[in-house]
C-alpha cells in the first residue's frame, strides 16, 4: 500500500522546472519522490541521472544518492534518509561554545570542497547567472548550487547528498558557493545565536560588504533563471501534509480530550503570566553580566594592544644595542664624537667643513652652488636660516595684485627664523584653496628675520621701528591687512592640509558664529589643546592636553570658552568692530582669552575646528617660565586683569571643584538640554531610508537647540559620514576608547543627558535597562517598523513555522521596549494601530519619517511644456519591479491608445534583465536607470506626471514623499498612499488596471488640475514634512 506522508508543490518555478516532492511509504519502505507538473518538467528530471554521476566523480568526502527512475523515466525516487543535516550538526557545535567561524570553515571544506580550476566566466554561466563581477576566483569542473549544509545528511554510513537539482558543467565562481551555502546557514540560525549583521558575519570568512552584494546580485539573476516572472514573489518553503480519513476520524476524538482539558489550561496561563514576569527579571540580570563580559572583554583587548605596542618599542631598542654593541660602531662613534665636540652641529665652522667635504664629493652640484645667483642665496640662506633653506630654497608666494585676498594671514615674529621659515614653508605647502597674503609682523628682530625679503617674495612685511611687544605687534599689522579674513598665527607652528579652507567654510556657513579656531598638537604628535575652558575662578584649561587628538572627543565643532591666540581666524570686520587685542593685556597674554569674550559679548558665538590641525611648538617665543623675567612671567599678571574685566561673565562659568566633569564646560552647554541618539551605525543618509531619518532627525534637534551626541553601536567612524555629523556640531562616540569605557560614559554623564533616543529593537534592548537603572535621561524609543509584524505576515504567506517564532521573539522585544520607554515612535499610523490593538495604554506616536529644512521654489508651472510619465524607485527593492511589470503591461497601453506618443520614463538603480527587456523607443517606455540627483531633478520638472503603481509592500512610500516635495502631480494605489495622512487630497488613487490607466489619461490632459495638484503638493509638504511640522508631533516630549 502506497500512502503519500508529505508533499511540496514548486508552482512558482518556470514551466520547465516545476515539480512536486513526495516523500511516501510503500510496504514500510519510506522514499522521496519527485515528479514533473508539466511535461517540460521530464527533461529536468531526467537530468539528475548525469547530475549524480558527475557529482560522485568529482567529491569522494560524501556520497550521492542514486535515483531511481520509473519506467517511463518521468517520475524519479531517492532512498529516505534518517539522520542528522549537515546544517544541524555545526549549529550544535557552535551552540556548544566553539568559534563559528573554524566550525563553518570545516562544514566549507566537506561541501563545496576545494576547487580544481581557475574561473572563467562563459555563455552558459551569464545566462544562469548574468553578468560576471570582475573577481580573480576558482571554481570546479561541476557545481552543485543545491550543496547547503542543510542538504547534507551525515547517517551511520557517511555523508550523503540530498539534493542535486542544480549542478552545473560550467565554471561558477568558489567564493558564490561559499556566499550561498553561509548566506541560507545565516538565515536560518541568526535567531538562535543572536546574529544581527550579515556583512560582519560574511567578514569572518574575507568577504566585504561589496563582495557580498556582486554574489547577492548573482544569487537574484539565479532566482529568476529558475523562477522568470515570479521570481521577486514566490513563496518559499510551501509545504502541506497530507493526512489519511483514519487519521482524521482518530484526530476527531483527541478533540474531545481537548476541550477538557481546556479549563485547565487557562489555570496554568495565569502560573505562566506569574512565570514570565521572573524570567524577565532573569533576563535583565542575564544582559547586566553580558555587559560587563564584553566591558571586560574590551579592556583586555585594549591591554593586549599596549603590550603588543610595548614588545614592538622593546624589539626596537634590542636592534639597536645591539647594532652599538661591535668594535667598528664604537669607534666610529668615538670618531664622530670628537668631531662633533670640535665642530658642533649647525655652527659655522660644521657647515664650512660640510660645504669642504660635499664640495669634494660632489664636485659638479656643489659647483653650481658657487657659480649662479640662486645657489649662492641657497648658501646664504643655508648659514642664516638652516639645512632646510638649502633644500627647498626660496619661499615664492602667490603674487595678488591689486585682488583683495579672502584671508589675511598675520605672523608675528621676533628672531627665531628658522620656526619662521619652517611655518611660510608648510603654509605655502597647505594652502591651495584659499586665497590669502601673508604678513610678517617683525618686531625689531636681529637675526635672519630682518632680510626675509631675500629668502621670499611675495610677503607683506611690517617691521617696527621699535620693540612693540607681541600685542600691539599684531594690532599694528593688522591695520594693514587687505582680507576679508584675520587669521592670526604664531610663527613656532606648522601647518597641515586644509587648515584654513576649514576654518573659513566654518566660520562662513553660519553668521552667529564671531571666531574660530584650530586644534593645536605638539610635534611629538599628542594633543596641545582642543578648546579651552575658564572655570569661574579665573583657573583655566587647555582641553585634552597631552591626550590622543584622535579621539572621538577632540574632533567635533563646538563652542568654547576660548581658542589659542596661536592659531584663530575672524572677520576683518568684527577684529574692527572690537577694536583689536585689548592693549591692557600689553605685551603678551590672555589677549586671545579676552577677545573671545569680546567676540561674545558682540553677540557672536567662539567655535572651535578640529579638521583644522596646527603643530604648535609651545614656548619657542616665550619661554615656558612664569615666575622668571620674561613675556611669560606676564601670563599670572594678566590672569588677574582678565579676572577683573569679565568678573560678571565669569560668575556665569562652570564651577571648578577641584576635580570637575568638563562634560558641560569644554562645549559651554550649560543650560541647553543634551540628547544622546543611539543607533546600529553612524547613518549613511544616502544609502537607506531608516539612516536617513536618524539623519534628519538629528539636524532637527540641532535646529530646536539641542546638545546632540550619537552612538553607533559598532563604534564605527565611517566617513564620510561620521565627519559630517561631527561638521554640524555632533559628538560622535567612536573608537576603541568609547568601546572600552561606553557604560563608564554613561554612568558618570548620565545626569547630564536630559533624553536618550534609542532607534531599532535590536540596539535598543543592549542599553535601556542599564541606563533606566544608572541615569536620570528621558527614553525616547523610535522603532522604525514593526519587526513582529512584518514577521507575522510572512509566515501567513508561507507558512514556515520559523517566521512564525521570529515573530514571537521580536514581539517580546518590541513590547518590552515601548513598556519600558517614556513614549515610542514609529512611521505610520499603520504601526500605531496595530500595537493599540494589542495594548491601548502603550504611549505612541506616528511621526513622518521625512523631514525638509528647504523647500523647492519656481517650480515650472507650464504643463503644456511637460510630457511623458515617469516611475522612480530602485529594482532591489521587489514591490518596485513588480510595480513597473504591472503598469507596463496592464495600463500603460491603454494609456498609449488615448494618448498616442506618450512616453513612460523608468528612473531607479539596479535594474534587472526583465525591466531593461521593456525599454522600446517604439513603445513609448525608456528605462533610464540610475541617475544623478541633478537629472533626476530635471525629470521631476520635465514629466507631466509621476505614477507609483505598487500592488503590495508597507510603511510609508519615500516615492510618494519625494515625488510631493518635487511639486508632481501623483497617480498611486491604495498601497502607495499607505500611511500618509490626508494625502488623497494632493494625488489620485486607483488600484484597478483601467481605472488606474482613465484617471491618468484624464489627469494628463487637465492642464488646469495638473497645475492646481502641483501647487496644492507644495502646501501640502510644507504642512506635513517641514522641521516645524515634524517637530509639533513630539514637541511635548522633549519638554
Amino acid at each position: 500500500m502506497k500512502q503519500t506522508l508529505f508533499v511540496k508543490y514548486n508552482r512558482t518555478r518556470k514551466p520547465q522546472y516545476q515539480i512536486r516532492t513526495s516523500i511516501i511509504e510503500e510496504d514500510g519502505v519510506r522514499y522521496v519522490e519527485k515528479t514533473p507538473l508539466c511535461p517540460e518538467g521530464e527533461f529536468h528530471i531526467r537530468s539528475l541521472a548525469k547530475k549524480r554521476e558527475a557529482l560522485f566523480a568529482q567529491n569522494l568526502k560524501v556520497k550521492v544518492l542514486e535515483p531511481m527512475f520509473s519506467e517511463e523515466a518521468v517520475c524519479v525516487r531517492f532512498r529516505f534518509l534518517q539522520g542528522e543535516t549537515l546544517a544541524e550538526r555545526l549549529a550544535k557545535r557552535i551552540q556548544a561554545g566553539e568559534p563559528a567561524a573554524a566550525v563553518l570553515e570545516e562544514g566549507l571544506a566537506i561541501s563545496p570542497g576545494q576547487p580544481d580550476k581557475a574561473f572563467v566566466p562563459t555563455d552558459e554561466f551569464r545566462r544562469v547567472f548574468g553578468e560576471a563581477p570582475e573577481i580573480d576566483d576558482r571554481s570546479f569542473s561541476v557545481s552543485n548550487v543545491d550543496g547547503l549544509f542543510e542538504n547534507l545528511m551525515i547517517t551511520q554510513d557517511g555523508t550523503w547528498v540530498m539534493d542535486y537539482e542544480w549542478v552545473f558543467d560550467f565554471p561558477v565562481p568558489f567564493g558564490y558557493l561559499k556566499y550561498r551555502i553561509l548566506y541560507y546557514f545565516y538565515e536560518r540560525f541568526k535567531s538562535s545565536f543572536g546574529w544581527q549583521d550579515i556583512y560582519a558575519f560574511f567578514d569572518l570568512f574575507g568577504m566585504n560588504e561589496d563582495l557580498c552584494k556582486q554574489y547577492g546580485a548573482m544569487e537574484e539573476n539565479f532566482q529568476t533563471f529558475v523562477h522568470g516572472d515570479s521570481s521577486q514573489g514566490y513563496l518559499r518553503r510551501y509545504q502541506q501534509p497530507v493526512e489519511t480519513l483514519d487519521t482524521l476520524l482518530s484526530k476527531e476524538i483527541v478533540l474531545e480530550d481537548l476541550q477538557d482539558k481546556h479549563k485547565g489550561l487557562n489555570i496554568k496561563y495565569a502560573m505562566l503570566e506569574e512565570t514570565l514576569e521572573t524570567k524577565e527579571v532573569e533576563i535583565t540580570k542575564r544582559n547586566e553580566v553580558q555587559r560587563l563580559s564584553n566591558n571586560h572583554i574590551a579592556n583586555l583587548e585594549g591591554m593586549i594592544k599596549q603590550l603588543r605596542h610595548d614588545i614592538d618599542e622593546m624589539r626596537t631598542l634590542i636592534a639597536y644595542l645591539e647594532k652599538h654593541e661591535s668594535v667598528i660602531n664604537r669607534t666610529k662613534r668615538g670618531i664622530m664624537d670628537k668631531i662633533r665636540s670640535r665642530f658642533p652641529k649647525g655652527s659655522k665652522k660644521r657647515k664650512i667643513l660640510d660645504y669642504g667635504i660635499n664640495t669634494i664629493k660632489h664636485p659638479v652640484r656643489y659647483g653650481k652652488l658657487y657659480l649662479t645667483e640662486m645657489g649662492r642665496n641657497r648658501i646664504a640662506g643655508d648659514f642664516a636660516i638652516g639645512n632646510d633653506y638649502l633644500e627647498k630654497g626660496k619661499l615664492i608666494f602667490p603674487a595678488l595684485g591689486d585682488a583683495q585676498p579672502m584671508v589675511s594671514i598675520i605672523i608675528p615674529v621676533y628672531n627665531q627664523i628658522h620656526y619662521t621659515y619652517a611655518c611660510l614653508e608648510s603654509i605655502l605647502e597647505f594652502t591651495k584653496d584659499v586665497t590669502y597674503e601673508v604678513i610678517i609682523a617683525d618686531d625689531v628682530s636681529t637675526d635672519a628675520t630682518k632680510d626675509l625679503g631675500l629668502y621670499s617674495e611675495n610677503l607683506v612685511i611690517s617691521r617696527n621701528s621699535e620693540n612693540q611687544g607681541f600685542l600691539r605687534n599684531c594690532n599694528q599689522a593688522a591695520a594693514k591687512a587687505k582680507g576679508r579674513y584675520l587669521m592670526f598665527l604664531n610663527n613656532d607652528t606648522k601647518v597641515t592640509k586644509g587648515w584654513l579652507s576649514s576654518l573659513v567654510s566654518l566660520l562662513a556657513s553660519d553668521p552667529s558664529i564671531g571666531m574660530v579656531g584650530s586644534k593645536l598638537v605638539y610635534p611629538d604628535g599628542r594633543l596641545q589643546e582642543a578648546g579651552g575652558i575658564i572655570w569661574s575662578d579665573g583657573s583655566g584649561w587647555n582641553y585634552g592636553r597631552l591626550d590622543d587628538p584622535d579621539k572621538a572627543e577632540y574632533n567635533y565643532v563646538k563652542d568654547v570658552d576660548y581658542i589659542s591666540g596661536a592659531a584663530i581666524l575672524l572677520s576683518n570686520e568684527l577684529w574692527k568692530q572690537i577694536g583689536g587685542f585689548d592693549e591692557r593685556f600689553a605685551p603678551a597674554y590672555c589677549e586671545d582669552s579676552d577677545l573671545a569674550f569680546e567676540v561674545r559679548k558682540a553677540g557672536y558665538r567662539v567655535v572651535y575646528q578640529p579638521l583644522s590641525t596646527v603643530i604648535h611648538f609651545e614656548g619657542i617665543s616665550n619661554g615656558t617660565d612664569v615666575e622668571g623675567t620674561g613675556l611669560k612671567h606676564y601670563q599670572v599678571e594678566n590672569s588677574k586683569k582678565l579676572k577683573e574685566k569679565w568678573k560678571d561673565e565669569f560668575k556665569k562659568q562652570c564651577v571648578n571643584t577641584g576635580s570637575p566633569n568638563p562634560f558641560r564646560a569644554r562645549e559651554r552647554s550649560v543650560g541647553k538640554p543634551v540628547i544622546l541618539v543611539i543607533d546600529h551605525y553612524v547613518p549613511t543618509y544616502d544609502r537607506d531610508a531608516g539612516s536617513k531619518t536618524t539623519f534628519q532627525y538629528l539636524k532637527m534637534f540641532l535646529k530646536k537647540g539641542y546638545v546632540v551626541k550619537f552612538l553607533g553601536d559598532n563604534f564605527g567612524k565611517e566617513e564620510p559620514y561620521a565627519t559630517t555629523l561631527m561638521q554640524m556640531g555632533i559628538e560622535v562616540l567612536y573608537g576603541p576608547d568609547y568601546q572600552t569605557r561606553i557604560w563608564d560614559w554613561l554612568k558618570e554623564n548620565g545626569d547630564e543627558i536630559n533624553y536618550i533616543y534609542l532607534n531599532r529593537p535590536h540596539i535598543a534592548s543592549k542599553y535601556i535597562d542599564y541606563i533606566k537603572n544608572n541615569t536620570s535621561s528621558r527614553l525616547i524609543y523610535y522603532g522604525h517598523d514593526l519587526h513582529f509584524l512584518r514577521k507575522r505576515r510572512e509566515y501567513e504567506l508561507t507558512g514556515d513555522l520559523k517566521e512564525k517564532r521570529d515573530s514571537d521573539y521580536w514581539k517580546s522585544v518590541e513590547f518590552s521596549m515601548m513598556y519600558k520607554a517614556a513614549v515610542s515612535y514609529y512611521p505610520s499610523n499603520v504601526e500605531v494601530e496595530a500595537i493599540h490593538k494589542i495594548d491601548p495604554e502603550i504611549p505612541l506616536k506616528a511621526i513622518t519619517a521625512y523631514v525638509y529644512e528647504e523647500f523647492l521654489e519656481n517650480i515650472p508651472e507650464d504643463f503644456a511644456k511637460r510630457e511623458g510619465l515617469l516611475f522612480v524607485g530602485g529594482f532591489a527593492h521587489p514591490p518596485n519591479a513588480d510595480a513597473v511589470l504591472w503598469f507596463a503591461k496592464e495600463v500603460f497601453p491603454y494609456i498609449r491608445e488615448r494618448i498616442p506618443g506618450i512616453r513612460f520614463y523608468v528612473v531607479g538603480s539596479k535594474v534587472t534583465e526583465e525591466i531593461q527587456a521593456l525599454h522600446s523607443e517604439e513603445n513609448g517606455i525608456i528605462i533610464k536607470g540610475f541617475v544623478t540627483e541633478e537629472e533626476l531633478a530635471s525629470l521631476y520638472a520635465s514629466c507631466r506626471i509621476v505614477v507609483a503603481p505598487l500592488r503590495y509592500g508597507a510603511g510609508v512610500k519615500g516615492k510618494i514623499v519625494e515625488a510631493i516635495y518635487n511639486g508632481a502631480p501623483i497617480v498611486t494605489t491604495s498601497v502607495g498612499a499607505e500611511g500618509i495622512p490626508g494625502v488623497e487630497t494632493v494625488l489620485e488613487v486607483a488600484d484597478d488596471p483601467d481605472d488606474f490607466a482613465v484617471k491618468t489619461a484624464e489627469l494628463y490632459a487637465d492642464k488646469d488640475r495638473l497645475l492646481a495638484m502641483c501647487r496644492r503638493t507644495q502646501t501640502y509638504i510644507r504642512e506635513h514634512f517641514s522641521v516645524d511640522a515634524a517637530w509639533k508631533v513630539i514637541e511635548e516630549d522633549f519638554s
